[in-house]
């Protein structure tokens, strides 16, 4: 049977009709892109994360600044001044200063340990003063914060924890306090504790600024740092 002119030309027009369809389908333009994000840690000389921080004090002879070089710059310690024939009511210089070594900004935290402890409890309630030693201590109170609650003892020695306020930024530097007092209240009997290795150490902890929050408070707990396990460690 032959088919119907109509016919044909309704299935002429649909063979065209895909054929176009197939032509435009593979006319489409077409392109690909992408692109690939670096990492970079800043890194020291050795090639790791440079993060770091000093702490040092100024360099004396209990009283005077050395300045051996005659530049009228102070002279950096870290090793700690000695402080020889102490009496009652001295003020010695002492400046532990933390200083920002790396190239992050950091959250900052000092522990102050006073060692022969219970043998300057005794001699302060013996002549009846206080027997919280951060008195001893001119702290910057402008800039750090004290953690009362985070105070801590142990093998005859009390630890006392500071927060600095601030992001302590790349090469900046900031000192807790400038000097130490003897109380003056203290005879002679009382100064017996400072025989032997009666010692003030000061330590200096941080944190990355950048994620962990708003203050040092804030970012040692981020991190899981409790003051004890972090001075034992």
């Amino acid at each position: 049977m032959k088919l119907s002119k109509k016919r044909v030309l309704v299935i002429a027009l649909v063979v065209c009709l895909v054929a176009i369809l197939s032509m435009g389908t593979l006319a489409w333009f077409n392109y690909t892109d992408d692109i690939t994000n670096k990492f970079m840690v800043a890194t020291d000389s050795e090639g790791t994360p440079d993060f770091g921080l000093d702490i040092w004090e100024t360099e004396n002879d209990g009283d005077d600044t050395v300045d051996a070089d005659g530049d009228g710059d102070p002279i950096k310690t870290q090793e700690g001044n000695t402080y020889e024939d102490i009496t009652p009511g001295d003020v010695l210089a002492k400046d532990p200063t933390v200083e920002n070594t790396g190239h992050y900004d950091q959250w900052v935290r000092v522990l102050v340990t006073f060692d022969e402890y219970s043998k300057i409890e005794a001699a302060c309630t013996r002549v009846g003063i206080s027997t919280d030693l951060r008195q001893w201590l001119d702290i910057d109170t402008a800039n750090w914060t004290a953690d009362d609650a985070a105070t801590f003892t142990g093998n005859d020695t009390i630890t006392y924890v500071f927060y600095y306020n601030s992001k302590l930024t790349e090469g900046a530097t900031a000192a807790l306090f400038s000097e130490i007092t003897i109380p003056g209240a203290f005879e002679q009997e009382d100064m017996a504790y400072v025989s032997g290795d009666f010692s003030v150490t000061v330590k200096a902890d941080a944190v990355q600024a950048d994620n962990t929050g708003d203050t040092a408070q804030a970012a040692f707990a981020a991190v899981g740092w409790t003051a004890g396990e972090a001075y034992d460690a």
